[in-house]
């Protein structure tokens, strides 16, 4: 016999799975798009989101496969995802930086500006830093998970 709350887990995140592996499907694509077009900095903000996506897709499969939201590789891509939207904000900060001294000066010496306090990047971090802080939460709930597994 099913698990009524499995079955309603996978009919919750059915939708969740198709539209995050979309969308990262969709921002693969406008990344090799924008590679082609010379455009290293969209590309590179393209990328992250389709590895951001990719990850979130991965976590309802994870999700979906498992039945449970506390197990150990949902916390490990979560982990990830936490270390990927962090990092996001500031590599395409600076990928912008250097394609648009290669746009402007022709690769030539060029000045070169860079801002940790940039709002789009600390968003990101901040961001990613609630991801980090919600799998901890999941760590915790992992725990729990096990100690009700042993009991029952």
């Amino acid at each position: 016999m099913k698990d009524p709350n499995v079955e309603a887990l996978n009919k919750r995140t059915r939708t969740d799975v198709l539209i995050t592996l979309l969308l990262s499907a969709v921002f693969a694509v406008r990344a090799v798009i924008k590679l082609f077009r010379h455009a290293p900095d969209a590309a590179c903000s393209s990328m992250f989101l389709f590895v951001i996506f990719l990850l979130t897709g991965l976590i309802f499969v994870d999700i979906r496969k498992n039945g449970k939201p506390f197990a150990k590789s949902v916390i490990t891509k979560m982990r990830a995802l936490a270390v990927t939207v962090c990092i996001s904000g500031y590599v395409s900060q600076f990928a912008d930086c250097i394609a648009e001294g290669i746009r402007n000066h022709g690769g030539e010496a060029f000045p070169f500006t860079f801002y940790l306090d940039d709002r789009h990047s600390v968003y990101m971090f901040l961001l990613g830093t609630l991801i980090g802080i919600l799998s901890e939460i999941f760590v915790y709930g992992h725990a729990l998970q096990n100690d009700m597994d042993q009991i029952a």
